[in-house]
């Protein structure tokens, strides 16, 4: 509260009060700011790979499909090596990191839309390995200290 207006909302410096990881400490305004989009850009891919593992899902669920029972054995390792790696994405594991570069290893042969996702996926997998594993940086942390430091540079 301030001396002139009782009933405005306390007012703090929440500039003054963030923790800044160790991590996000030694990265300027440019860093921070190429990371946090890698780990939107992991976000996506992550989603993509969930939506592709429900449409391969559909298509396994089809009862008149057209196409030999050896490859309803292939879609069925492929919805499980999906699901592992969206698991594995989901929880930012380093095992996660690897099977996601091998889904978008895979998905570089379907031309177009997969090759994009591909691409996409392992500029995004290969650009941020800080973003994985047990000592990884997380969302929350990257968009907390992106969003300050963006709003500190609107301020200065």
């Amino acid at each position: 509260m301030t001396e002139t207006d009782p009933y405005s909302a306390p007012q703090t410096d929440v500039y003054a009060n963030r923790l800044i990881t160790e991590k996000l400490q030694g990265l300027d305004f440019k860093q921070l700011k190429k990371l946090y989009y890698r780990s939107c850009n992991v976000n996506a891919i992550t989603f993509l790979v969930a939506l592709g593992l429900m449409v391969l899902a559909i298509v396994l669920v089809l009862p008149n499909a057209d196409y030999e029972p050896i490859m309803r054995y292939v879609f069925v390792g492929l919805a499980v090596f999906y699901s592992v790696a969206v698991v594995g994405l989901f929880k930012r594991t380093s095992w996660g990191r690897i099977l996601g570069i091998i889904v978008c290893i895979i998905s570089l042969i379907k031309i177009p839309l997969g090759t994009a996702v591909g691409v996409f996926g392992l500029f995004a997998f290969f650009g941020a390995p800080e973003l994985f594993g047990p000592n990884r940086i997380t969302h929350r942390e990257l968009k907390s200290e992106f969003k300050l430091q963006k709003a500190q540079l609107k301020k200065g």
